[in-house]
């Protein structure tokens, strides 16, 4: 449910687009007819001129929805308010549209087309949105786009809240915090796969630190959390993120990278790994070559590596150590796992679960190279195109780091592994694992793809200077 649920907050763009489009067509088509009494046509676009025209138009009008915060809409929204965004939409755009025409000084295209537009605009746009509204509650009732919900608390609220999100065709499960706090592990009375939101309705001063618990868990499994305040809390936020039957909802997200942010990281991701490969392609043909003859063994080093929430993947890099003493059972096995954890004991210069030395006797000479040039980890942006990785992101610990991770450290993996980060771009290795997990943890709550892009420019200055790697 929750990747099906960012495809339905993504459908409304292609949806307006159609919709803009097709006013834009019939308003042609309308207008040629000399329908309402209008004028005979004196010129009109030739009509292959036209769809390439509109095509843009109805682009640019998508940006402009955008800006009016029309895709940032609740569920639980009134129509008239749906009709009033879109009406405010479809008259703006068409108000920069006929300033761009007129700053131009082009005469060709035709008011009463524009006109025509408008209105067939409006309409299109509304109807599709109750088009696009049928569609989720039909596939909600076939049981394709459902969502689960654990509302957690006792009494009238709860059982109304519960009533609420049944009538919006919501899986619902109300438990008991007592319950909860008996077993005293959410995961024993919540399914984490299934579960998409919880909704905590009681008095965290009367449950012992409850509240706390489920966001700890929330967080660990990328599920919405949401509380209803108290009467102080709510005074001293003036704020809440939707109201049901008159009880505010206050929704705690631990990261920007929800939604729509979530849809415009991922896009930048893939269109970046995308061009990447194709422009580092002979570069890395070239260094697979070079891998294949400083020593043997394969020029591709794959291993196990915990992404978001823990999930594994495999991790991709170019060999940098002697294939013997790799560690994994394609690579050395027993023998480099040994030889690892003599080299942790005695030779560590990092802190925390991390292991770091900068004169590895396990890597290659053209393995040496390759870490000082950050190269070895070019094979990364395939992970970023089968969506295991991001381009920007925390860096994904090994197995067994991961397994020393306390409750703070873990928040790090609330979002998907990078390539690089704020950690490699402010100083690479040369980091304390205790800033490491603070850079990490401020990039998680602070994200922005203006950010991505700083720690970008950021990360190819720190390879250029050599700073920090080994």
């Amino acid at each position: 449910m929750k990747r099906s649920r960012l495809v339905f907050t993504f459908l409304p763009v292609p949806i307006d687009w159609l919709m803009i489009w097709g006013a834009f067509l019939l308003a042609y088509w309308v207008r040629a007819q000399q329908w309402f009494g209008a004028p005979a046509v004196t010129y009109m676009l030739p009509w292959e001129e036209y769809l390439r025209l509109t095509s843009l138009i109805a682009t640019a009008w998508v940006v402009i929805f955008a800006t009016t915060g029309i895709y940032h809409r609740q569920a639980n929204d009134k129509l008239g308010s749906l009709l009033y965004q879109i009406f405010a939409g479809v008259s703006i755009s068409l108000a920069l549209f006929i300033i761009v025409l007129f700053g131009l000084k082009e005469t060709f295209f035709s008011r009463l087309i524009a006109a025509y537009a408008w209105g067939f605009g409006i309409i299109f746009v509304f109807l599709g949105r109750l088009l696009w509204a049928a569609g989720q509650r039909l596939l909600s009732k076939l049981g394709y786009q459902q969502e689960h919900l654990v509302v957690v608390g006792d009494g009238a609220l709860s059982a109304e809240l519960a009533d609420h999100y049944k009538k919006q065709l919501a899986v619902v499960k109300i438990i008991d915090p007592a319950a909860l706090l008996e077993t005293n592990d959410p995961g024993a009375l919540i399914n984490a796969e299934q579960t998409d939101q919880i909704i905590f309705t009681g008095d965290n001063a009367t449950h012992n630190g409850l509240e706390l618990q489920l966001i700890e868990f929330c967080e660990q499994h990328g599920i919405r959390f949401k509380y209803v305040p108290s009467k102080v809390q709510l005074r001293s936020l003036n704020l809440f993120s939707e109201v049901i039957n008159g009880h505010p909802l206050l929704e705690i997200k631990p990261t920007a990278l929800d939604g729509w942010g979530r849809i415009m990281k991922r896009l930048f991701d893939f269109l970046s790994a995308a061009v990447a490969i194709i422009l580092l392609s002979p570069v890395m043909i070239i260094i697979a070559i070079l891998i294949k003859l400083d020593s043997a063994g394969a020029a591709l080093y794959v291993q196990k590596r915990p992404g978001q929430f823990g999930k594994e993947f495999n991790f991709y890099k170019f060999r940098s150590m002697y294939t013997h003493l790799s560690t994994g059972e394609k690579y050395g096995g027993t023998e480099a796992e040994q030889l690892l954890d003599e080299l942790r004991q005695h030779n560590n210069e990092a802190t925390g679960p991390l292991f770091k030395m900068k004169n590895d006797p396990r890597i290659t000479k053209i393995g040496k190279w390759l870490r000082k040039t950050s190269l070895d980890e070019l094979p990364q942006l395939f992970n970023v195109l089968d969506g295991d990785m991001s381009i920007v992101g925390p860096r994904p610990p090994l197995v067994n780091e991961y397994a020393q991770y306390n409750k703070e450290q873990n928040r790090r993996m609330l979002v998907k592994p990078g390539i690089t980060g704020l950690w490699q771009a402010s100083g690479r290795s040369d980091s304390s694992f205790e800033e490491y997990i603070k850079l990490d943890l401020y990039y998680i709550e602070h994200w922005s793809l203006w950010l991505d892009i700083q720690i970008i420019l950021k990360t190819i200055w720190a390879v250029f200077t050599r700073k920090g790697a080994y």
